[in-house]
């Protein structure tokens, strides 16, 4: 993934993440929050797939982003493939904990 579907990539998952995030706040700011009222939330498939969306954008826009930063200033082939696979690994940990968190795995 590069040039123009990247760029095109990192901009979508950037609205999405800010519109997902304004609407969190607002909900926050005018509902009387409790675990209760937290759980039943997210008891919701809905809450669910919104969440995980939000995981997986800010995942892609993370590994876009990092990717970028890696190519354009780690330049020996060796380091910048390693640190690109740690990168890679550290985000898709990331992304199978979320799952897990979100499905009542942890």
């Amino acid at each position: 993934m590069a040039g123009f579907s990247a760029w095109l990539l990192q901009r979508l998952s950037a609205v999405y993440l800010a519109v997902f995030i304004v609407i969190a706040i607002i909900w926050g700011m005018t509902t009387d929050i409790n675990i209760t009222i937290w759980r039943q939330g997210f008891q919701s498939v809905w809450v669910q797939l919104g969440v995980l969306l939000f995981g997986l954008s800010l995942l892609l826009h993370a590994w876009i982003g990092l990717r970028d930063v890696v190519i354009d200033y780690i330049h020996p082939l060796g380091i910048r493939l390693l640190a690109l696979s740690l990168v890679g690994l550290f985000l898709l940990a990331n992304g199978f904990w979320l799952l897990a968190i979100l499905w009542g795995f942890i």
